[in-house]
């Protein structure tokens, strides 16, 4: 398996953890932001 293959594969596999773990996050803060606009 070349290299590059590899690390593509290590690549896309950081992003899924990552964004299992940052989605309910940034879902929070997006809510909070769009309650305070649409308050005004």
């Amino acid at each position: 398996m070349p290299g590059w293959v590899l690390i593509t594969l290590m690549t896309a596999g950081l992003v899924v953890v990552i964004w299992a773990f940052a989605a309910p996050a940034l879902q929070g803060v997006f809510d909070e932001a769009l309650d305070r606009v649409v308050k005004f």
